[in-house]
């Protein structure tokens, strides 16, 4: 009988998971249908880029419908209910029936939620990215504030990254003089969750790149008539312009469900096998279960976990597959403006140990070539979840 295998999410998660089980799977052992609200694949390290004018939506992004070169169903539409004791995802009031279920649904954005969160611009999704970029292009000087309204947000490094991407930005456009730009966040010290290997040479480029920073900082709000960031204690950091992470939240199907949620709320899984505690015909992988096993959100997370997740899915379509154990590494490529950085860290005692303060982490270089290392990434990612098969 063929299994029917339904993917929810095309991102880093969930298309990578699609991908290799294409490749896995004989094609009369499983039908494979990927779901996805946007119906699209972007490469989210670059919505930077995209803001700041360098790439155009297309240069970072693929049609869902690419998939069915390899022969892969897909359904453009938001998820708004699972029902693990009936096996159905519900999709714009279409009941799918799945044997096997992935999700990496990512999160939701709450910005409604945030006290004065309108008068902020983000570039962590698309539609924001476009929107800060006339932002930008316009900025003729003052003071640019970068914050996040909560702990969990996607690629932790980015707030400084695109610090650093400014700072080159507008020395570029020769009015650095006339800007004044800030980081204003709940970490002791530059990208500090890392430790001190990453912390100390991020902190000395930011210094010599004039870039300030507002520690121990925990936003409460945003008074657009003021132009102010206020902190839980009272203090308060002036803007121009205001580049703030919106709330990060578990998708409200996820939310709204005991049945997929886990003590933390978000969605429920394990570093193990991925699979959910309750039901062992459906797995979670990718930023909404970060909260949940304790770990960062970003797309190379996302990307070890599919491998893991996939192997276990053909397992179970197969009778027997050689797992593929969960890479606990995070390898960064990140783009500080004038150079490209590689940085490099093992999660795996942090994810297990407790009380371990911090990632096994090393700084694998800084320069000028390096800024390569991004756009290679981006054509390989796209190129991975679509096995080739990308424009």
């Amino acid at each position: 009988m063929v299994k029917r295998i339904l993917v929810v999410g095309a991102g880093a998660g969930g298309g990578l998971v699609a991908s290799r089980l294409r490749k896995l799977l004989p094609r009369g052992e499983a039908e494979i249908t990927v779901i996805d609200k946007y119906g699209r694949t972007d490469f989210q390290p670059s919505y930077t880029l995209v803001a700041l004018g360098n790439r155009e939506p297309s240069q970072i992004s693929v049609g869902m419908e690419n998939f069915s070169k390899t022969g892969i169903k897909t359904v453009k539409g938001e998820v708004t209910e699972v029902d693990p004791k009936d096996r159905t995802v519900s999709v714009s009031g279409e009941k799918i029936q799945y044997d096997l279920l992935v999700l990496s649904p990512g999160v939701k954005f709450d910005g409604q939620s945030f006290p004065g969160y309108e008068n902020a611009s983000h570039f962590w999704d698309m539609a924001g990215s476009l929107e800060l970029r006339k932002r930008i292009s316009g900025f003729k000087g003052g003071k640019i504030v970068l914050g996040v309204t909560t702990q969990m947000y996607k690629c932790p490094p980015v707030p400084w990254e695109m610090a650093m991407m400014l700072d080159d930005y507008f020395r570029l456009k020769g009015i650095r003089q006339k800007v004044d730009i800030t980081v204003a966040h709940w970490v002791q010290k530059p990208m500090g969750m890392f430790g001190p290997v990453i912390s100390s040479p991020v902190t000395k480029w930011l210094d010599e790149k004039n870039i300030n920073g507002v520690y121990n900082f925990k936003l409460a709000r945003i008074d657009g008539d003021k132009k102010q960031l206020v902190g839980e204690s009272g203090e308060t950091v002036d803007y121009d312009l205001a580049i703030v992470a919106p709330p990060h939240r578990p998708p409200d199907f996820v939310a709204k469900n005991p049945d997929l949620k886990s003590s933390s709320g978000w969605l429920d899984s394990n570093i193990r096998n991925f699979r959910n505690s309750r039901f062992d015909d459906i797995y979670g992988i990718g930023d909404a279960i970060a909260p949940s096993i304790g770990i960062g959100m970003a797309g190379v997370f996302a990307h070890f976990q599919a491998d893991t997740a996939a192997s276990m899915v053909a397992g179970d379509v197969l009778g027997a597959y050689d797992p593929v154990p969960y890479n606990t590494i995070g390898l960064c490529a990140s783009d500080t403006g004038d150079a490209g950085w590689i940085a490099y860290c093992d999660f795996g005692k942090k994810l297990t140990v407790p009380n371990t303060a911090f990632p096994d982490c090393r700084s694998m270089g800084r320069s000028r070539i390096l800024k390569l290392a991004h756009a290679i990434y981006e054509k390989y990612f796209l190129a991975s979840v679509y096995g080739g098969w990308y424009q």
